[in-house]
């Protein structure tokens, strides 16, 4: 596995990092569901707080229109290494043959699956001899085969990678839904925050989940018209300067 896939350093979120969704957000879409919800969102936060990443702003703690995108990247990093980790499962699962584990019959009808060698240990009273000889080599022998895979594919590591970008992203998630908003914008992202960190896959039907998600598109909405303004002024001002004006 790449050492770029198995960095167990958080990198540096640049400006290119940061750029998660297109941030030119020419209009959003005509019907808002489950299945859209968090990347529009995504989308319309992250042009929102483009436009004023170069403001200088007064001293003091940082405010969420900065906090958001950090945390945001490191979300999408984080679920970009689980999607790696469960492929490399997949992939270690099907070399070795199944995780290092064996089954123990305990009698005549029952089967017990060890993981150690202790827990072959605590079963030295239902097992003669042979049997406990059998149990510790075949143990051995899948574990040796398990390491030597995974050495090769990197699994162990990007267990690690990805929970070391969970713990961040909680962190970051966190001290953000603390941070007080100054902004209708900053209130979205706190709420696309909390949603994205509690119930990503839009799942939960209990109260007040639904009602948590149709305010996250009220205020999409709502956002947008705020921007309609702005965007249309842009517009004119492009059309004086003239074609091929940014």
């Amino acid at each position: 596995m790449a050492d770029s896939e198995n960095s167990r350093t958080l990198p540096a979120i640049t400006r290119s990092d940061e750029n998660f969704e297109n941030r030119a957000l020419e209009k959003l879409p005509h019907v808002i569901n489950r299945r859209n919800l968090l990347p529009v969102a995504a989308r319309a936060l992250s042009a929102r707080f483009d436009e004023t990443r170069d403001q200088q702003r007064p001293s003091g703690p940082r405010p969420v229109k900065e906090m958001w995108p950090r945390w945001y990247s490191c979300h999408l990093q984080r679920v970009r290494a689980s999607r790696l980790r469960k492929k490399l499962e997949t992939e270690l699962l099907g070399e070795t043959g199944g995780a290092p584990v064996v089954e123990l019959w305990i009698g005549t009808e029952q089967t017990v699956p060890v993981h150690s060698f202790a827990d072959i240990n605590r079963l030295s009273s239902q097992l003669n001899a042979e049997q406990l000889f059998q149990a510790r080599a075949e143990l051995r022998r899948r574990r040796k085969r398990w390491k030597e895979a995974d050495q090769r594919l990197g699994y162990a590591a990007a267990v690690t990678w990805e929970k070391e970008l969970a713990h961040q992203a909680g962190i970051a998630g966190r001290v953000m839904r603390i941070t007080a908003p100054s902004s209708l914008a900053e209130v979205t992202a706190k709420l696309h925050c909390l949603i994205v960190m509690q119930d990503p896959g839009l799942k939960l039907d209990v109260a007040p989940w639904p009602e948590l998600r149709r305010l996250l598109r009220d205020l999409i909405r709502m956002e947008e018209r705020v921007r309609e303004p702005r965007d249309s002024s842009s517009s004119r001002g492009g059309m004086l300067n003239g074609p091929g004006t940014s």
